[in-house]
């Protein structure tokens, strides 16, 4: 069904190639205009969005719902079981700011699970829950693939279904805030260091806040200044906080941020993501939700959704812990079964180091197996990525490209909040290595036939 749709919208370009062969260069010099931007460069994107079917989105909303129960549960139980906290093997240094009491109940207010989907099957191969990017680009480039006249007819016969994400991260905040204790309409800041590349996507956000009447700065971490028992950025006090610096980052240069912890240590602010978000965002968290030994701290339903949902993980140490610690069984594992596999490491992101077994010469997977183990990396069951089409002119003529894409849903208070999707050639899918974007959208129905007349 989902190929229906899929292959209706290339069908339909075909049918109106010649508007179409003019429309693409205008929208992509459109983007030049827009926050569409990673760092200076604007974010790859195609003229089609990521189609998704009613049965689909079923799927997606019942995953986003259970995982966010069963990472809030898993994150929970390392305050509460001497097992599982040391599972997660925290750092002494990062254990005392995940153990500050964010003044809320959740752990995990925003996240992201990178997925694949492919028909029916959603695989999630990573949660990002410390500082997950995506909302407001994602807005964004939906906003102007939505306005593109040429596709009108397209849209409104199978009824796109809009949502707004930053509405979402919105709300996500202010029900945070309430719970917290907050009560006047708070000042808003989104905290980041200066200049880092995802500041377009801030900048759209806090135009966003502000169209909704909540007064909203980007602030460096660095800048904020906290006295009398309030937060301030040059003079504005601060309340609530979104938080888009990472974990490790603040843990590298925790002389730098002094008062901004201390603001977040006395409840002079409401920080979301808390910094215990952290426990979810590692692989450690996978390797936890795939072990059959910690299956009794979820229910029968969770646990069925975790075995469908998250790819088999282990900690390399938990590995050889598996192998009664030989580490010459675990070498062996990992050379024999490199074609199923994939290394990782356990705080990474934006796809750095990421090594895929089937895609990679025997010796270079000798030295990241040589690495992996040195610096306790996670091994995951490789899921296959899947591939589109997408629409390119090439010589004034309307062709058609694949993509590998990978499916990324968005998950904010607990709830599915909307998704897009990322594109490359490369299996390793990332904004940051030059991976493309696209907004995925549900529709109300899918063709029965896969043309769609002019």
């Amino acid at each position: 069904m989902a190929k229906n749709l899929d292959h209706a919208y290339d069908e339909f370009l075909k049918l109106h190639e010649e508007e179409i062969v003019r429309a693409i260069p205008a929208f992509l010099s459109q983007l030049e205009s827009t926050r569409f931007h990673y760092g200076r460069f604007v974010i790859p994107t195609f003229y089609k969005p990521h189609f998704l079917t009613p049965k689909q989105v079923q799927l997606i909303k019942r995953t986003a719902k259970t995982l966010g129960q069963v990472l809030n549960t898993a994150t929970h139980l390392y305050f509460e079981d001497g097992h599982l906290a040391q599972m997660f093997r925290v750092h002494p240094d990062a254990a005392r700011l995940i153990k500050i009491d964010p003044g809320y109940s959740e752990s995990v207010i925003f996240s992201r699970y990178n997925s694949i989907l492919e028909g029916e099957s959603l695989k999630v191969l990573e949660f990002n829950c410390d500082s997950p990017v995506g909302a407001g680009y994602t807005d964004e480039i939906e906003n102007l693939l939505m306005a593109q006249k040429p596709l009108e007819p397209f849209f409104n016969e199978f009824s796109l279904q809009r949502s707004s994400r930053s509405q979402d991260v919105l709300d996500s905040l202010l029900a945070a805030y309430e719970e917290f204790g907050g009560y006047e309409t708070p000042n808003i800041g989104i905290v980041d260091w200066k200049n880092v590349r995802t500041q377009p996507e801030f900048e759209y956000l806090k135009a966003y806040f502000e169209s909704k009447g909540y007064k909203t700065v980007i602030a460096d971490p660095r800048e904020l200044v906290f006295r009398g028992g309030k937060l301030s950025y040059k003079n504005m006090p601060l309340r609530l906080i979104l938080r888009r610096v990472f974990f490790e980052e603040l843990l590298e240069r925790l002389d730098e941020v002094e008062d901004f912890i201390k603001a977040y240590e006395a409840r002079a602010i409401c920080m979301v993501n808390p910094l215990r978000s952290r426990l979810a965002g590692t692989k450690t968290i996978h390797a936890i939700l795939t072990n059959p030994e910690y299956d009794h701290f979820f229910t029968e339903n969770e646990n069925q959704v975790k075995r469908e949902c998250i790819p088999w993980t282990r900690r390399i140490s938990d590995a050889q812990d598996f192998y009664g610690r030989n580490m010459t069984y675990l070498i062996d594992f990992l050379k024999d079964e490199k074609d199923s596999l994939v290394l990782k490491p356990l705080a990474g992101h934006g796809g750095k180091d990421v090594t895929i077994g089937c895609e990679t010469r025997d010796e270079d997977w000798n030295a990241a197996i040589a690495r992996a183990v040195k610096e306790d990396w996670a091994i995951q069951e490789y899921v296959h990525v899947p591939i589109m089409t997408v629409p390119a002119v090439i010589n004034n003529k309307l062709d058609f490209a694949y993509k590998k894409y990978n499916f990324n849903m968005l998950v904010f208070g607990g709830k599915y909040s909307g998704a897009f999707s990322r594109l490359s050639d490369e299996s390793v899918i990332n904004v940051a290595r030059k991976g493309g974007l696209i907004p995925s959208l549900a529709a109300e129905h899918v063709p029965e036939r896969t043309t769609l007349g002019g």
